[in-house]
């Protein structure tokens, strides 16, 4: 199967959601010269890209395991809490040792807005508000990464049930790793909506992330260097529908924070 999505990439997308609107807080101060001095090849900026709805509605959760080789990350498991409409995304992160602070990020993809929204454990309501980024590739990085061949990908036979849906085992090898889900094949999924959150102007990541036959319920990606496997499972799923309310900002005590 020719065109198929590059699973290292998939993985990264997801992990990087996790992050990726509490930088895009902070971007217009520091995050563009951590970027350089780390000599990643991105960079942050303001997002003017023309609207494109998102692909899922719905929510769900995703629990998030990260191994260094056989051992487990004091970091993991990771819990995302998910919720999408066409034009909004939701996200809260819940992560080992940081307490049961309730920080949402929310990005409004219309309006091109971007909020880290907090309540206090007196039920204060505060939330910042700035104007949407989104990560930019070098040139010499976008072309190191669709130089890349192509991901072998094999679906098979194997069938398993999860969260109520018939899934079906699918294999993806690359040079980079091996990527094994089972994916709900009548669904589709979100991780096209992640990337692009994440890497609004790389079209070519954007264009793989879609590729992905279905929503992938349960996966594991293993690089081929044994460090930073990942394994995922989605969770209480409600795909198709998503109550509006979530998305609110009403009675948030909103402090804009001003780009450059």
């Amino acid at each position: 199967m020719n065109n198929a999505p590059s699973f290292g990439l998939l993985s990264i997308a997801i992990s990087a959601c996790a992050v990726f609107a509490s930088a895009s807080i902070v971007a217009q101060y520091d995050i563009n010269a951590i970027l350089q001095k780390q000599g990643t090849g991105m960079r942050m900026e303001d997002d003017n890209d023309p609207f494109v709805a998102n692909e899922f509605t719905g929510s769900f959760s995703m629990e998030m395991h990260l191994f260094d080789g056989p051992t487990e990350m004091k970091e993991s498991p990771m819990n995302l809490r998910y919720w999408s409409s066409e034009n909004k995304m939701l996200v809260q992160m819940s992560v080992p040792g940081q307490g049961s602070r309730d920080v949402k990020m929310m990005t409004d993809l219309e309006g091109k807005w971007q909020y880290m929204l907090m309540t206090d454990t007196e039920g204060k309501r505060m939330a910042m508000k700035s104007r949407k980024k989104k990560m930019v590739l070098s040139d010499s990085l976008r072309k190191e990464q669709t130089g890349k061949p192509e991901t072998d990908i094999t679906i098979t036979n194997e069938k398993k049930t999860i969260e109520g849906r018939t899934c079906t085992k699918v294999i993806g090898k690359s040079e980079d790793g091996l990527w094994t889900g089972w994916v709900a094949r009548d669904l589709k999924g979100p991780y096209a909506d992640m990337a692009k959150h994440i890497r609004a102007s790389d079209a070519a990541m954007n264009k793989h992330m879609m590729e992905l036959p279905g929503f992938a319920l349960e996966f594991e990606w293993a690089p081929t260097d044994g460090k930073n496997r990942i394994v995922c499972y989605i969770k209480d799923l409600v795909p198709g529908t998503v109550d509006t309310d979530v998305f609110s900002i009403d009675g948030y005590e909103m402090i804009q924070i001003p780009g450059k």
